[in-house]
């Protein structure tokens, strides 16, 4: 989200490992398995591994056992500091038959830098154990790594759970950590990412630039910028030691209308790319149009494919850019922005 902190490096998963870094875990003293009838309350621990400081924000949490049925879990907190862990307490329900229950886990967590936010969902799974009623059932341990068996899952079954019985104890001795995996299916269903009908933006989409004068784009690719944001406005560009990315300015076959372009405000509105989406900013005290929807500064809003951007609300045919998707499978290739400049009134 800032290359200042990571050079903008994602990892296979599509995610920052320097900005997101969470960490689930059961707390030592969770119980390795019950009987027909029980329910357990497993201690969760979450945790921000970040290795350059930054806060981890953990939006929601739910479980979902057997029965199909998600439940939300009550959140005590939502900010974990770089190193901070927190605990939560995750409710099976009551257990009704023998054999072994898997229980789904799904977090979403996000990392914020500015006023920009990026989202992201993880998910584990834990299988517990449920013994018959009676006292000579025989229980058997199996040791097995989450990345054995896929799709983070933990089983748990100690092998001195015998002894542990006998002892007087069920119960784990020491935190297990759990195997996260990233939900993108998940993410896009739950509306955290991209757009609808499964489409998204990513970091490495190219962006086109058409009928703008000379030296007032960007060469045509991915936003390079250091802080992953691209501005627009009558100032300067960045290559001339100014305010913004893009330029804009009214021009027709060279010639500039100085009095039209005067209203565009020096830094005028900000795009960048967030949640796998194509966001605008609006930077400008006059505001702008985004189609027929006028927005004031401080306002967000996604582009899709065939707005008209008009930065002058009082006189938005004078200039506008359009926007155009261009698309591969599920996600878009290029986005192709067109200066349209209308005759002067």
């Amino acid at each position: 989200m800032a290359t200042d902190e990571c050079g903008g490096l994602l990892d296979a998963a599509g995610c920052c490992p320097v900005c997101v870094a969470p960490e689930l875990s059961l707390d030592a003293g969770s119980a390795s398995s019950i009987k027909v009838g029980g329910t357990l309350a497993l201690p969760l621990v979450v945790s921000n591994n970040s290795p350059v400081g930054r806060p981890l924000f953990v939006e929601e949490m739910w479980i979902r056992g057997g029965d199909g049925e998600s439940r939300q879990v009550d959140l005590t907190f939502q900010r974990l500091n770089s190193a901070a862990s927190a605990e939560v307490g995750l409710h099976t329900g009551v257990l009704e038959t023998a054999g072994l229950h898997r229980f789904d886990v799904h977090i979403t967590v996000a990392t914020r830098y500015l006023w920009r936010e990026e989202r992201y969902v993880f998910t584990t799974a834990i299988a517990i154990p449920v013994d018959p009623e009676g006292p000579s059932e025989i229980v058997q341990n199996y040791n097995i790594q989450a990345d054995a068996i896929g799709a983070g899952m933990t089983i748990y079954n100690p092998t001195r759970i015998q002894k542990e019985r006998e002892a007087g104890i069920a119960t784990h001795a020491e935190p297990i950590r759990l195997t996260l995996r990233r939900a993108d299916t998940l993410e896009r269903t739950l509306g955290h990412r991209g757009y609808t009908g499964n489409l998204a933006v990513t970091k490495s989409t190219s962006l086109v630039w058409q009928g703008f004068d000379e030296g007032h784009a960007p060469l045509d690719g991915p936003i390079r910028t250091h802080a992953g944001v691209l501005g627009f406005g009558r100032a300067s560009n960045a290559p001339e030691g100014g305010l913004n990315d893009v330029r804009l300015l009214i021009t027709r076959n060279g010639e500039l209308d100085e009095e039209a372009s005067v209203h565009i405000s020096r830094r005028h509105f900000q795009l960048f790319i967030e949640n796998d989406r194509l966001m605008l900013r609006v930077e400008s005290q006059n505001g702008l149009l985004v189609n027929d929807t006028a927005l004031r500064r401080g306002k967000m809003v996604a582009l899709n494919e065939g707005d008209l951007i008009a930065p002058l609300v009082r006189n938005p045919g004078l200039i506008a850019l359009k926007v155009q998707f261009e698309t591969r499978h599920d996600e878009v290739d290029r986005i192709i922005f067109t200066r349209l400049v209308g005759e002067k009134p």
